[in-house]
């Protein structure tokens, strides 16, 4: 079952939120331009997974909503980032915008006020040009450089911001106040955020694409050895952090099986895997699965009724991005 997170915040709420959060320090302990590594696609699923102990029981109440981050440098230009935000678990789908330009030695956040604005986060590759019909400034929320032992963090003064957020409505819960890169994690502090503690943010994990193959027997898993009913997918395509995709057979219908590609740490032995998984969807069990060294650039299984064979897709020769 899903369930909605409501991000139409109340002004006290927001402003108590906001006076709660430390802007992390003055000094600048990194450049104000962006990395380019910064630029991609980003899943908290692992954190989500560790919050359940290990898919056992439902995240606390207060735990990180599951959330996806889509961020790049439009047209290459590495003094702006475009910045996606999504809840995939909320009914109905919440998510926000923001255009972050590098002005006033930070991150200054634009908010699009239309639809010639909206569409440029679904064109990444192409250039922006900021004018005030499209875009509004949120100065007071410019994120600067702020200390980090990874030597990559932004913050914003949340004081400043504050005043702010009332006015921009239910997105505002998911302005960027504080984010920093460390290695392939991304750890991202909102407005909603705040609601769960002083200390609450979110850690997502940079995704990796997988494109593959699977055979499966018309059978499934109760096909006998000498049963040859083989229906084969070239199309497999699922990321590295939760990523599922459905098994059909050759006339499309569903088989009632999927594969969950996570990338996931083990409490106990404090162990990261690869994990790919067979799961039933009546009952969201999983039937079956192997794992693989983390940076894994090929995972496949064999259960003789199914066979399943992943490569990590190359850079140039990437597929859609999933609205």
């Amino acid at each position: 079952m899903r369930h909605s997170l409501c991000l139409v915040l109340g002004s006290s709420l927001l402003l108590s939120a906001c006076a709660t959060l430390s802007a992390g320090g003055t000094k600048s302990a990194a450049p104000v331009g962006a990395p380019p590594e910064l630029a991609g696609e980003y899943d908290n699923h692992a954190e989500r997974w560790s919050a359940s102990a290990g898919g056992k029981q439902a995240p606390a109440a207060n735990a990180a909503p599951a959330i996806h981050h889509w961020i790049s440098h439009p047209g290459g230009d590495r003094s702006q980032l475009l910045w996606r935000v999504v809840l995939p678990d909320t009914t109905p789908v919440q998510e926000a915008r923001w255009l972050l330009r590098n002005e006033k030695n930070g991150f200054v956040p634009y908010r699009p006020l239309n639809a010639a604005a909206e569409a440029v986060f679904q064109t990444p590759d192409k250039a922006v040009r900021v004018d005030e019909k499209s875009w509004a400034p949120l100065t007071a929320c410019t994120l600067k450089a702020a200390a980090s032992r990874n030597g990559l963090a932004f913050a914003a003064d949340p004081s400043a911001c504050s005043a702010l957020l009332p006015g921009i409505g239910a997105t505002a819960a998911l302005l960027p106040l504080r984010f920093e890169l460390i290695e392939d994690r991304l750890r991202v502090v909102t407005v909603a955020d705040q609601a769960r503690g002083v200390d609450a943010a979110t850690l997502s994990q940079r995704v990796r694409w997988f494109t593959g193959w699977d055979a499966l027997n018309g059978a499934g898993a109760r096909a006998g050895a000498e049963n040859n009913d083989w229906h084969l997918q070239r199309d497999l395509r699922l990321h590295s952090e939760g990523g599922r995709v459905a098994l059909k057979y050759r006339d499309g219908a569903a088989s009632g099986y999927s594969l969950e590609l996570a990338r996931l740490t083990y409490r106990e032995s404090n162990t990261e895997v690869l994990r790919l998984a067979v799961m039933e969807d009546a009952t969201g069990k999983m039937m079956s699965y192997v794992w693989a060294d983390p940076d894994s650039r090929r995972i496949g299984l064999s259960l003789g009724w199914l066979q399943v064979g992943l490569e990590q897709e190359l850079p140039n020769n990437k597929g859609k991005r999933p609205e």
